[in-house]
């Protein structure tokens, strides 16, 4: 769904015209506040030729995941504060983190999530509507309650292991 189709559905709901420019900045809102749980990857890739001097990352990471060599052989011998990393050995090395969803330029765009948060985001975007001129209005804390939910729900769903548990059995 791009923002307009997200806008479009939302405005079915509500039976009441959303502009564009106001439709953008609330559903950028919605996609900062899903953050962290649109669970969206990325690997960077760098040269450290400094020991312990801090590496920045960008400004939207997250958490770091794992650190890899380039053969694939996890390193662990690394720090972490706020977007900054640094390393204990020079080397290269893969760093795969989670950062949050990047911010629609343009009501046409598709936001960068999971097509499962679309209608959290529809969600969303009614919310925080109602909520505009009204900041007690039962129907917006409603639905700001549900994309809430929502978002939560979605997350635990994009997360869990799909493999089957093995059981030991003991005789």
């Amino acid at each position: 769904m791009t923002g307009l189709e997200i806008k479009k559905e939302a405005e079915r709901y509500i039976e009441e015209f959303i502009d564009d420019p106001d439709a953008l900045f609330f559903i950028n809102r919605c996609l900062n506040m899903i953050g962290d749980q649109a669970q969206i990857y990325e690997t960077r890739y760098g040269e450290v030729e400094e020991v312990n001097e801090w590496i920045e990352l960008p400004p939207t990471t997250t958490h770091v995941r794992k650190v890899e060599k380039p053969n694939g052989t996890p390193y662990y011998n690394y720090e972490v504060v706020d977007n900054r990393i640094r390393f204990r050995d020079p080397g290269t090395y893969y760093i795969h983190y989670r950062r949050l969803p990047k911010p629609l330029a343009g009501i046409l765009d598709t936001p960068e999530v999971h097509p499962a948060f679309h209608s959290v985001l529809v969600t969303g975007l009614i919310a925080l509507w109602k909520l505009k001129d009204d900041d007690e209005n039962p129907d917006g804390i409603r639905h700001f309650q549900l994309f809430t939910d929502l978002t939560m729900r979605v997350a635990n769903t994009l997360t869990r292991v799909r493999t089957p548990n093995v059981v030991k059995v003991i005789r």
